[in-house]
Order: structure tokens, then sequence, then C-alpha cells
């Protein structure tokens, strides 16, 4: 074996250098983008895991509710049996004025009392603060790590500046932290403030984030929790750091899930790369083959000779995507960090993405079980080959002719099962998702050959009319090739129905939750004191509305408080404003009751409406009521209505601002919704609330279409995925064409150097190369069309029904395809010019005289 490898295998190569390199670079892509989005979440996951850790210090349990707890908690629990310590905390992220500094976490904590709880090591030989008086007193004081001291050449008794809501502020270094512990959370971009301090700093008025446990000894976890249940009732969760860490986790664990998708799609399709490109060495080297089958090779010699080549190709392919995906996995953080926190609230240190051994050795697995996997059958129908079948080349055809029947029939099969399980789920859930793609999924794979061949022969009268030489020679290159040419559309079909689908999921989702805004944000503009979502880091007092109304131009004022608590064990929203003047100017699709059961039953009698897909997830509607935990019990709310709503895809609730502050006892806000008297200048009114704001708290003040462009703007976060996706495509489409187009003219060439005896230019040599990559990818756009569309139905469907609740209307990603026909025959024309230009060049002697 070691003798044929060193022959035929180097010889081949030797012979066909550019087509083997494209082909290895198929399982680089591949086995890079999963290395890559791998490396980079399981260091997002680390990096949270840690902070988490080591900022909880010694704390066995945290306290938490739904915005904020009391300060009054405290004294509630600190004399409870088996406590041994407590510490409330405030937790917020904030940006130093110097950018490249990065995000620094802020820890507001009673830091006099907190030394049961976090341990604290500060410079000069961990001494304590010079004057913990001077730090109490003064409310710009601040400690930071000794490591980002140094990057911002601090010293004790220095300033930074650092922007918080309201501003920019400068902060005071008090105390420098040694490296060790506490001081290690968060990369080390840690700044520590006094707890009351912070909460004048972040708009927490009286309350905290959370307050930490340290139980006594004796008292185990499961005493503790049980003892601070019992005190302060259902609407606080006590639980371990532990478990907390594992639900920021999750979150992040829900987004990167489709970056895993796309790191599956790219291993798909570098398999199919190495099947095509296995399949045309089958048949090039059949007289090879044949040879070896003659002198007394095996057929199992002859499949392991081919699996050996893929073996080498999978762990050069896999070990140079390791080097590449390590390259490219801070692009991967970077992306899922921003998008994590913007949308989810959830906070990570940034740094190196940490390449552990384990993903190196699993990601190098996969691309040698893609390489396995790819050759497989070629390898087979290799060791298959007779010898007098071997130099007989209308049998080999003759038996491909034969095989289209089964396998048309197998492909429609396939494909059926998976639309009619589409659209008759027999289950739901993850295992239909997978059902549905694998099956549609084979179905494509048997009928997109057969498929091409057909649209080929019809496509080939108009070449020739086109142009009689060269698209003659472009319909006898791709029909006289079947097996390539059917592999090279089947992976660009492929990669293109995936793009289309999931582009055609995002789209719909896009365009529905425009229309949704449309419809209900509708206010003339909007006033922020955060510009994250799921965790602001400023609310506004309730009495501020007040203090709107009075501004020149301004006609009605709403107040609007979010909040995410655990229902069922799902996050949820729960929103809460003034119905009554909120129904007069927005519109709802409702599924059961109408606006006037809403103004009548949450405005004036304390219920409740609720989402779509809150009623589907937990299967509660008009008739049935909710059952919440508030800070003063266990409160039931009836259901009035149940409305179309995207502002959670989890699940929504909608309350009255006053059903609200009766149980929740929380006047703070998230945004006022604000409307200008007929004919006021907008930007006018703007300006003087911002001016009334300045100095005071913080005004982040957009119009409607500001504001929906925000939000937009969030929504797109997630289209990275569609970003990637449309890139290897495009990769796959190079790749495949290339590949293609170098063996067509290395098995063209003696036909070639008789073209060129007989008259043919360069120029028109050069057309019909170029002409076969326009035509490939042509008809891999025209298969992928209608299956782009279903993929797409399918995801807007059963798929974000299962994930979100929401339902959909269809909507077509005509704007990805329209990207995909600008830049694909740019790509072919590219892709085609190495091919071509080989072609142009090739002499004649030489060309009669290649065997």
């Amino acid at each position: 074996m070691n003798f044929l490898l060193r022959t035929l295998s180097l010889s081949y190569v030797r012979r066909h250098l550019m087509k083997t390199l494209l082909t290895l670079l198929g399982v680089v892509v591949g086995v890079a983008t999963f290395s890559a989005i791998r490396s980079a979440q399981g260091t997002l996951v680390k990096g949270i895991r840690s902070t988490v850790d080591r900022v909880a210090g010694k704390a066995h349990l945290q306290i938490t509710t739904t915005g904020g707890v009391p300060e009054e908690v405290q004294e509630k629990i600190r004399t409870l049996p088996g406590i041994r310590a407590i510490s409330p905390v405030i937790e917020q992220i904030v940006v130093p004025e110097r950018g490249e500094l990065g995000s620094l976490m802020v820890i507001g904590v009673d830091l006099l009392g907190d030394r049961e709880m976090r341990e604290y090591g500060f410079e000069g030989d961990d001494a304590d603060l010079d004057d913990p008086l001077l730090f109490l007193a003064q409310p710009d004081s601040a400690i930071f790590t000794r490591d980002f001291a140094q990057r911002a050449g601090l010293k004790a008794g220095d300033t930074l500046p650092v922007r918080v809501p309201t501003g920019v502020k400068r902060v005071a270094a008090r105390g420098l932290l040694s490296p060790k512990g506490f001081a290690e959370a968060f990369g080390g971009n840690l700044m520590v403030v006094d707890v009351y301090a912070a909460q004048e700093l972040f708009g927490r008025g009286r309350r905290f984030d959370r307050i930490d446990v340290r139980l006594a000894e004796g008292t185990t976890v499961a005493q503790g929790t049980a003892t601070l249940e019992k005190a302060l009732g259902p609407a606080y969760r006590v639980e371990t750091p532990d478990r907390r860490g594992k639900q920021m986790e999750q979150s992040v664990n829900n987004f990167v899930a489709g970056f895993n998708v796309t790191s599956g799609f790219a291993l798909s399709i570098g398999t199919f790369l190495i099947f095509n490109a296995f399949n045309v060495a089958v048949n090039r080297r059949r007289r090879d083959i044949g040879t070896l089958r003659a002198l007394g090779a095996t057929p199992r010699q002859v499949q392991s000779f081919f699996l050996l080549e893929a073996l080498v190709i999978g762990l050069v392919g896999g070990a140079v995507g390791c080097l590449v995906g390590g390259a490219i996995a801070e692009g991967f953080l970077r992306m899922m960090g921003q998008t994590t926190e913007t949308i989810y609230g959830v906070s990570s240190p940034g740094g190196s993405v940490r390449f552990p051994p384990g993903i190196i050795l699993e990601s190098m697995l996969l691309g040698v079980v893609a390489s396995l996997v790819g050759a497989w059958n070629p390898s087979l129908a290799a060791s298959r080959i007779s010898p007098t079948e071997a130099f007989a080349k209308g049998t080999f055809q003759a038996n491909i002719a034969a095989s289209r029947a089964p396998r048309i029939a197998a492909g429609v099969v396939a494909l059926g099962c998976a639309i009619f399980m589409a659209l008759f789920p027999p289950y739901v859930g993850t295992p239909l998702i997978l059902s549905v793609m694998a099956l549609g999924g084979v179905g494509m794979v048997l009928l997109v050959g057969p498929l091409s061949r057909v649209l080929l022969r019809l496509l080939a009268p108009l070449l020739m009319g086109l142009s009689p030489v060269a698209g003659r020679l472009c319909s006898d290159a791709l029909l006289g090739a079947p097996r390539r040419t059917s592999g090279t559309v089947m992976a660009m079909a492929l990669s293109l129905t995936f793009v289309l689908g999931i582009g055609g999921y995002m789209g719909s989702m896009t365009a529905t939750m425009v229309k949704w805004m449309d419809d209900v944000l509708t206010s003339d503009f909007y006033v922020r004191a955060s510009a994250n979502w799921s965790r602001p880091d400023f609310l506004f007092p309730g009495s501020l509305r007040q203090e709107l109304l009075k501004v020149p131009g301004v006609r009605a004022v709403e107040s609007v408080r979010t909040i995410r608590p655990l229902y069922r064990g799902h996050q949820i929203v729960i929103s809460s404003y003034e119905v009554e003047p909120v129904m007069k100017r927005i519109k709802y699709e409702y599924f059961s009751g109408n606006e006037q059961s809403i103004v009548q039953g949450v405005g004036r009698q304390g219920m409740c409406y609720v989402s779509e897909n809150f009623q589907r997830r937990f299967n509660l509607g008009v008739g049935q009521a909710v059952e919440l935990e508030t800070p003063t019990g266990i409160v039931r709310f009836p259901i009035a209505a149940v409305v179309r709503d995207y502002g959670s895809d989890q699940g929504s609730i909608f309350l009255d601002r006053n059903t609200y502050l009766r149980h929740w006892q929380d006047d703070r806000v998230d945004i006022y919704d604000v409307s200008v008297v007929a004919g006021a200048d907008v930007g006018q009114v703007r300006n003087l609330i911002r001016a009334k704001l300045a100095g005071k708290m913080p005004a982040l003040i957009s119009t409607r279409q500001e504001f929906i462009a925000e939000i937009k703007k969030a929504i797109d976060a997630f289209h990275a995925l569609t970003r990637v996706t449309v890139f290897l495509a495009l990769v796959v489409a190079f790749l495949g064409i290339v590949t293609s187009l170098l063996i067509s003219v290395a098995e063209r060439t003696r036909e070639i150097g008789v073209l060129k005896a007989l008259g043919a230019i360069p120029s028109q040599i050069v057309r019909s190369v170029v002409a076969e990559a326009l035509v490939i990818s042509l008809v891999a756009v025209i298969v992928a069309i209608p299956a782009g569309n279903l993929f797409a139905s399918f995801m807007e469907g059963a798929v974000a029904r299962f994930y979100t609740g929401w339902s959909m209307p269809h909507e077509y990603p005509l704007e990805i395809l329209a990207q995909l026909l600008v830049a694909l025959p740019f790509i072919s024309t590219l892709a085609a010019w190495m091919p071509a230009r080989q072609a142009a060049r090739l002499k004649i002697t030489e060309a009669i005289e290649y065997e």
C-alpha cells in the first residue's frame, strides 16, 4: 500500500496539484469554521462562568427578585439562623473614556462589611485602604485591579474618566487590588465602588441587584435555601452562583446554536467537495484501477487505497483548518460577545480565544470523518470496477445511466416524506427538525444530479445559439462528464438552498417585526435611560412623567416598565404601561378578545393580556388566568385577550401600570413614550427635554424612525449567521467551479489540442470554459430557488413555532437572491479564469501527445 501511495497517489497529485489543493481547501474551510465557533463559544462561556464564580467569592447563595432587591430585605435576613454574612451587590458594565482599555465591570459592595464574602488584596503588602473613611465619604471613590491600573497608567489618587449613564464621570483610584481571586474576575477589568454610591450612579433607587449570602458552618445549601425562601416568600429567587452562571450560559448556547448549524453546514459542503473530487478521480484513474486489478489487486485493496488518500487529506486539512480557525476565532468571539450583551444582557470579559486540545482533536477528527465519508462511495465504486470495464468507457457510462431510475425514485420518496412531515408533523421539537432536514437533504442529493442533466440538455440549444463554437464546447464538456458536473451542481445547490432557507426565515422575521413595530410603536419619540435592551444600566424615577408633561409641545407621556422574570422555567417579559391611552394609538392583530376587552379588563379591572407565543408555549388563553410571583405574594391575573406580539421569543404578559405599581411596588420606568401636540416641532421638543434632563439623569431620545432603526439593528445581530452562510456559499461556489473546470480542462487536453489544430482560437476556448462556470452556477440557482423556498417555509413554520412560538407570514428572500445573482456570475468568472488560462495556453503538440 505504501508503494501505491508513493507512486500512483503522488504522481496523480503532481499532475493535478491545483485540484488536490482545492479539495484540501474544502476540508480546511469546514474545520476552520467549526473550530473557530467552538473555541469562541468555549472561551465566552468559560469567561462568563469564571466571572460569576470569582465575583461570588465565598457566597453560597444569591437572592434576586424582579426589579431589584429592596434595602429592607437585608435586615429581614441578617439574623436568620444559619446565616453567617450577607452582602448587597450592584453589578454594571461601563466603558472608560479611553476605549482601548476595554469594558469595565463595576461591582458595588459595602466594602467594610464585605470581607466575609470576598478577599481583597490591596497594593502595599496587601494592606487595607489607607483611608477607608475617605473612600466612603467621597462618591467618586473606586478601587481598580493592579493589572488594569498598569495598562491605564493609574496610581493611587489618580482619576480615570468613565462613561456612566449620566455622562462622563471621573473616578479616583483609592486602592489597587492584587491580581488574585476576586481581582481576576472579568479578565481583571474590574472597578469596585461603594454599593450606595452605585445606587445613585445607576438609578437603582433603594434597591440592590442581589444580596450574596454566606452560610454558617454546618448549614447546608439546602437548609439555607429553605430558610431564606420561607422568610422571603415566592417572589424572591434563592439560588447558588453556579446555577445563575448556568442560566447565563444557556442564553449564550441558545444564540450560538445557529452558528453551530453553520459550522455543520460548512463541514457538509466540504464532504461534498471531497465526494466530487474522488468521484472524478475514480473516473480519471479507471485505467490505473484496471491495471491494478489485472495484476492481482483485490477490491478491498483498491477501496483501501482511495480511503488512505482521503485519510491523508482529512489529516492535513484538519491540521491547517485548526490553524486557520485559531486565526479567525477572535472575530467570532467579538461577534458573539457583543450580540449576547446587547440582546440577552449577558456580559462577558474580552481576551484571547483559548484553543484547548479537546477542540483541536475534535476538529481533526471531524475533518478526517468528513474526508472518509466523502470518499467512501467513490472508493466503493472503484473497488467494483472490473479490468475489462476499466478500459471500456461506454460500459462505465451505461452503468451510470442504468442507475438513474432507482436513484430518482428514492429521491422523490425522501423529499416527499420530508414535505409531508413538515406539513403534518407526527411529532414536534428537535427530532422533527432533524428528520425533515435529513430526509430533505437526502432527497436533494439523489435528485440534483438527474435534474441538472435535464436542465443542461434544455440549455444546450440556447448556448449554441448564443455562441456556436464556445456554446457547443461548453455543452459537450458538461454533458460528457455527468458525475463531475452533477457533483459540482449538487454542492452549490445545497449551499444556496441553505442560504436561501435561512435568509428567507430571517427576512420573514424582520419584515414581520417591522410591520409589528409600525403598528405598535406610534409615539413621536421615546425617552430612554439605557441603550441596553435586556439589562438597563439606569431606570428613570416614576415622578419624571409629570415633569415631561410640563414641557411645551408635549401632548401625552406613557410610562413603560419591562421586567424579565422566570415563568415555569422560561424567562418571559412582563410589560406595564397606561393601557387606556396607549390602546388609542396602537393597532394589534387579535387572536382572542379585542380592544374593548383590553381597555375594560386590563385597564380597569386589573386583568392582563398575553402574546400569541405565550398562549402557545404555556397553553393559557382567554378564560384562564396567569399566576405570577410578586413582592406582595402570588397574584392571579385573568387573561382578557391574546395578541400577536414579538417583544419576547419566550412569551409576553401585559399589565396596566397601576396594576403593576400595586403589586410590584416599583415605580421606576424604562422608557417614556412621548407624543407631541399637532403641529409641534419634534426636534424642538426633543431639545427642550434634553435641556431639562441635562446633568441630572441620562436621556437617549429617539424619534419613532430612529427607535425602530435601533431595534432593527439589534435584530440584525442575529443576521450574522446569514452573512456567514452567504460567504460560505460563495466559497463553495468558487472551490467547486475551479475544481470542476480544472478537471474538465485536464480531461479534454487532447480534445482541446485537436480543436486548436482545426483552427479554434484561444478566445473561443476561454469563452467555452467561462460558459461552463456560468452554466453550472445558473443550474445550481435554478435548483436552489424552489428548494430554498421549501426550506424557508419549514423554518418559518415548524422551527419558528418550536423555538419561539411565533407564527409569521412567508417572505421569499428576494434581497439575498438578488445578491447571489449578482455575486455568483462574478465568482464563477473569477473561478474560471485559471482553468480558462490553462486551456488557452495549451500547445497543440503537447495536448495531442497527452495521455
